[in-house]
């Protein structure tokens, strides 16, 4: 393997998107190297996610005039930028000999790679002798010095060697998989590891993964950046940054994982967050509650998306002024009196006469047509009547009614108030106001069809229940969720296409990409193949959250 070591694992790391089954080949890494992308096999990965949506898509002409036909060159340019033409070459040919499992992993610092891959020792022998080669010729010189161990050859490359820069890398080849990292100890334990048990090779669908030890981070790395700020600070600091932490939840956090796998029909992810404690600081927003599909008779049955809910705005609320008084005990009363200052004004108490009114659940959907799209949320209440009232009160305030002028149209629709949120760009209009026991809050065609539901004679109407969305939620979703949601692609992709192709976001991503300087030649947005054409390659996706017993749990499931 090549003695650009960074180099090399960059490149890899850019081939491989996302990573984490545990496997005998993980337990090879070092506790300081826990941070790692892995995928189980990359010949059957790079194979099954050509048949998937995205691969179809990537590989569909018109899409390819879109972006300028790269041709490999160009994506090898892009991969290996600044080597000379003879690393280019090595560089790719050695990326080509991983055809198996492999594993990229750092330490917390991102500078001591290591690599753990399935190789055959006819391309281990092959990489040898191309670094020989390349060491020849480089313009950053190197030197390969061999040993043994345990009658196994240990390779080190020193770069830069009798130099302030010097640096060294080992590596070794046992049974078929070959180990590269920075300390020669660290791969003479592998060497007997890998000869006393050998590594099993990956069953099932390929799958890419990614793990990282969020606790390591946030202590090792956020905090101790945080306490050297404030000790650089002229002021004192309005509190302690480990405090802050705990009190916000974050010390709490302990890792967080991902793995992706691909089956013939589906791509599946699955994300864990795990956590100590959902209840506290910023978790404290969540209601992880099992939730059901409410029956109402507002949901059109043309959707096309659909999400149910739930969280806790009341005892977030609560849980501000405990964060401030443990952590920020100097900042609290000015957060009272500020609170205290925008309640008389508003002439209500936002906890008594809001927030304890507001429900824990909610549901949203959309309808598109053609490239719009009309979405709308509603927030289950408590008691509509007394939150209506609050929210009646609050805007009828006389020290809010310049707010309330320039910021708000008020419009009575069928007996209920629509309260229209002013915007420059019509398109961008959002609305809000109380049907019965709801909050809702969308754009105003959105809620006006709301209340024509609710207002009809047909109010009894759930044919929602019989939707494709619906009934694929009832099918994939666990009774435990909390939060569930599904998205029709195809109906969608318009209001996507339209969204992506508009002026001012073109422009702002041209002038971005002139600025990377990048091999690739920025999009031909005067190409992009028409929405019906590249929903064609796209379906149905479904997603839900629920809490687990050391954290959370997130699925989503897109299906081909």
């Amino acid at each position: 393997m090549s003695a650009k070591l960074r180099r090399l694992t960059a490149s890899i790391l850019l081939t491989l998107p996302l990573a984490a089954s545990a496997l005998e080949r993980i337990d090879l890494l070092p506790p300081s190297a826990q941070s790692y992308v892995r995928i189980s096999n990359t010949t059957n990965f790079w194979g099954k996610l050509q048949q998937s949506s995205i691969g179809k898509l990537w590989a569909d002409p018109q899409f390819q005039d879109f972006l300028g036909n790269p041709d490999a060159e160009t994506w090898q340019e892009l991969f290996v930028d600044g080597d000379t033409d003879a690393e280019n070459r090595m560089l790719i040919e050695q990326l080509k000999m991983l055809t198996g499992e492999v594993i990229l992993a750092f330490d917390m610092e991102m500078e001591n790679p290591y690599i753990i891959a399935a190789i055959t020792e006819k391309d281990f022998l092959r990489s040898l002798d191309m670094d020989a080669k390349l060491g020849e010729t480089s313009d950053t010189p190197f030197e390969i010095i061999k040993s043994t161990f345990q009658d196994v050859a240990i390779i080190q490359h020193i770069e830069n060697g009798g130099t302030p820069k010097e640096e060294s890398s080992w590596q070794a080849y046992v049974g078929g998989t070959i180990v590269l990292g920075h300390t020669k100890e660290w791969v003479e334990k592998c060497i007997v590891q890998l000869k006393k048990e050998g590594a099993t090779e990956p069953k099932g669908n390929p799958t890419i993964s990614l793990n990282l030890p969020l606790s390591k981070l946030i202590r090792e790395e956020i905090l101790e950046e945080m306490k050297e700020d404030a000790a650089q600070s002229q002021t004192p600091s309005m509190y302690d940054p480990e405090v802050l932490l705990d009190a916000l939840g974050f010390m709490g956090i302990e890792n967080y994982s991902l793995k992706i796998e691909l089956k013939d029909t589906e791509m599946v992810a699955d994300s864990t967050l795990r956590v100590s404690d959902l209840a506290k600081g910023i978790f404290t927003i969540l209601d992880v509650q099992p939730s059901e599909l409410p029956t109402v008779t507002f949901i059109p049955e043309d959707i096309a998306s659909i999400e149910v809910g739930r969280f806790n705005l009341l005892r977030f609320w609560q849980e501000i002024p405990n964060v401030l008084a443990t952590a920020m005990p100097a900042v609290k009363p000015q957060f009272d009196m500020i609170v205290a200052m925008v309640q008389e004004q508003a002439g209500i108490n936002f906890e008594q006469d809001l927030l304890a009114n507001l429900g824990t659940k909610y549901v949203s959907f959309s309808v598109a047509e053609d490239d719009k799209q009309t979405s709308v949320i509603a927030v289950e209440l408590k008691d509509g009547a007394a939150f209506k009232a609050g929210l009646e009160t609050m805007i009828a305030a006389p020290a809010l009614q310049p707010q309330v002028a320039a910021g708000l149209e008020i419009v009575e629709f069928l007996d209920h108030t629509i309260y229209t949120v002013n915007d420059d760009d019509p398109a961008d209009t959002m609305a809000f106001g109380v049907v019965g026991d709801y909050l809702l809050y969308g754009q105003p065609d959105g809620l006006r069809q709301v209340i024509r539901s609710e207002t009809s004679e047909a109010a009894a109407n759930t044919s929602f229940e019989q939707s494709p969305l619906v009934k694929g939620l009832r099918e994939h979703v666990p009774s435990r969720a909390f939060g569930y949601s599904a998205i029709d692609w195809k109906k969608n992709m318009a209001v996507l296409v339209r969204e992506f192709s508009k002026p001012e976001y073109v422009g702002l991503m041209q002038q971005n990409w002139a600025k990377s300087g990048s091999a690739l030649p920025p999009p031909d947005f005067s190409k992009l193949p028409p929405a019906d054409h590249i929903s064609s390659f796209f379906n149905v996706s479904y997603q839900y959250a629920e809490a687990t017993g050391d954290g959370l749990h997130q699925r989503i499931i897109l299906k081909y």
